[in-house]
């Protein structure tokens, strides 16, 4: 129980979030700049169905229906992408299809739901409706071993990319969870990582790792090669504290989670800045902070934030000149 009371401590500083829920109405119509607009937003604090306790990751699949990761309700929520409840699998404990954190969650081409649970090490893989099918990963630092996981995306060829939070580096596995490769390793330099985040595959086919505690995006090959990197450490306009997740839309262009500064942040392909959106104020001292954040094929983002218990949708508005 202390190894899991550590791990828990630690995950705090990036994704556990800060405050309770505030309902939030549409906004008026968008002036003519680049903005985001608040669509709607469901959920709140619970464990009934549609409600959430300490919601992380979140995916769409290719009808449009949005998995959650309800990670301290050990389960896994399915939505319409109005926010309607259909379904929901998962308990907590350590028997194979139990989940303990659940952390991320991905859908595969062929509609499988693949999921990394933060506590137990390992990626459990679930039909669309929930049944367990296979489950690969333990604990350690071996190609193929797991140490605490935080992103996973499934690319076109049902590639499965693992980010893992404290060996600092991405494993790729095949879908039924056979070792390929692994990059990163802890550093500063380019193609190093350091508390990784999430990571994406974007619509050309690259990966972008959310490299939290080096306050930026990195984007690789499928490979592991390093291509490109944005940001640095700030608040200032495509700067970043603790980015943790990052979405990537069909033009290219990036919507951040940038947890530390309580916002998203929308950037052009090259990385310069175009609009943000921080999250309200809850009553108090304290703000909402969002953990994940996935594309709609609608064009819009679908954004958690665990503070609050409760998911966001957002449509980017381009509006006039950047």
């Amino acid at each position: 129980m202390a190894v899991l009371r550590s791990r828990t401590l630690r995950l705090s500083l990036l994704f556990a979030g800060y405050a309770s829920g505030l309902a939030c109405a549409p906004e008026p119509a968008p002036p003519a700049v680049a903005r985001y607009r608040v669509v709607g937003q469901w959920g709140g604090e619970g464990r009934e169905p549609g409600r959430f306790h300490g919601p992380q990751g979140i995916a769409v699949d290719g009808d449009g229906l949005v998995y959650a990761a309800d990670a301290e309700n050990c389960r896994v929520q399915v939505f319409s992408e109005a926010g309607e409840f259909l379904r929901a699998w998962g308990e907590c404990g350590e028997a194979p299809g139990q989940l303990l954190r659940p952390m991320d969650v991905a859908v595969g081409p062929d509609g499988q739901v693949y999921v990394v649970d933060f506590m137990l090490d390992r990626v459990q893989v679930y039909e669309s409706g929930g049944a367990f099918l296979r489950a690969w990963g333990r604990s350690g630092s071996e190609p193929g071993e797991l140490s605490s996981p935080v992103g996973v995306a499934v690319d076109g060829s049902s590639r499965v990319y693992v980010s893992e939070f404290y060996d600092h580096r991405v494993q790729v596995f095949d879908a039924g969870g056979r070792w390929l490769l692994q990059w990163g390793g802890e550093g500063q330099e380019p193609g190093r990582l350091h508390y990784p985040g999430r990571l994406t595959v974007g619509p050309d086919g690259a990966i972008y790792v959310a490299d939290a505690h080096n306050y930026r995006i990195q984007k690789f090959t499928p490979e592991g090669v390093f291509v490109a990197a944005w940001g640095s450490a700030g608040s200032w306009h495509g700067r970043f504290q603790d980015p943790v997740d990052v979405a990537v839309a069909p033009d290219g262009e990036l919507h951040v989670a940038d947890s530390g500064n309580f916002r998203l942040q929308w950037l052009a392909a090259d990385g310069s800045y175009i609009a943000e959106w921080a999250l309200p104020a809850a009553e108090g001292p304290r703000f909402q902070s969002p953990a994940a954040v996935a594309w709609h094929p609608a064009g819009r983002l679908y954004a958690t934030d665990p503070a609050g218990n409760r998911i966001w949708i957002l449509e980017p508005v381009k509006g006039g000149s950047r």
